[in-house]
């Protein structure tokens, strides 16, 4: 099915190259800016409607209409963070695991945005271990900034499926999912790979490769009953991106066992027109 555009085919083809050429630590930057960009338009408008609005408030909107989080009163006044904040919020989530030993690949928009082009996204997901017996421990790590409720946690290493983290100051959520027991997620986390920031200290982070995030998009959009034109469109930055650079029998093994062959053959057919 044909997609409506205002790009140009020339201009697309011209922007997928600049992506292409772009480093993995550039588009992680871009990532920042464009979260902090979101952010400042949200302040905007809210401050156009409730001219009178503190910095407080806007923060408590910014949290109430993103993450559907209603601040305490007594909370403390939001930071006035950096442009890459989010990036070190990130950076402490995935400290926290790797301290107890949890295996983990940071995946969702984020991952698309690094292999291909990036876009605004207003949540990280990672995909983690089981790691029954560390539930209490990984809460513990996180200090009154941050929301995390350990009987989320519980069940979402009981059930294999997932929690939030939120940072509440800055207003930036990590969605944790613990690894299904299929063949395709055991694989995709055993396949991870890293990246690092060399402007910034700190270690790698692990990240989903390219093909593994095309699938994992492709999986959530059948499950979203193919509803979710930013998924088909994080999949398609990736594919234009990574054009001859997939590993394609990957790919068509675990689209046929996720039962997404037809959307994959469908992309492909649509990323290479």
């Amino acid at each position: 099915m044909a997609t409506l555009t205002d790009t140009p085919p020339e201009v697309e083809r011209l922007w997928v190259e600049i992506w292409r050429q772009m480093s993995p630590e550039r588009k992680w930057l871009k990532l920042a800016e464009t979260f902090q960009t979101a952010k400042l338009l949200h302040a905007a408008g809210f401050r156009q409607r409730h001219p009178g609005a503190s910095a407080a408030d806007i923060h408590a909107d910014w949290l109430a209409v993103q993450y559907g989080f209603h601040a305490a009163a007594t909370m403390e006044e939001p930071a006035m963070e950096p442009v890459a904040q989010n990036v070190e919020i990130l950076r402490e989530v995935l400290g926290a695991l790797t301290k107890l030993g949890i295996p983990y690949a940071l995946g969702g928009s984020m991952a698309s945005s690094i292999h291909g082009i990036a876009r605004y996204t207003q949540d990280a997901d990672v995909t983690v271990e089981p790691f029954s017996g560390k539930e209490a421990q990984l809460v513990a790590l996180f200090g009154s900034d941050y929301y995390v409720s350990l009987p989320a946690v519980r069940q979402a290493v009981r059930d294999r499926s997932s929690f939030n983290i939120l940072q509440t100051r800055a207003g930036f959520k990590i969605d944790v999912f613990v690894r299904k027991d299929t063949p395709f997620e055991e694989a995709a986390l055993a396949r991870r790979v890293q990246f690092s920031l060399p402007e910034q200290a700190g270690p790698p982070i692990d990240l989903l490769t390219a093909e593994d995030v095309i699938l994992f998009k492709l999986h959530w959009y059948r499950l979203g009953n193919e509803s979710s034109s930013q998924q088909w469109v994080d999949v398609l930055g990736v594919l234009k991106v990574q054009a001859g650079r997939l590993d394609e029998a990957h790919l068509d093994r675990f689209a046929a066992e996720l039962g997404v062959g037809d959307l994959l053959a469908r992309a492909r057919k649509e990323a290479a027109g």
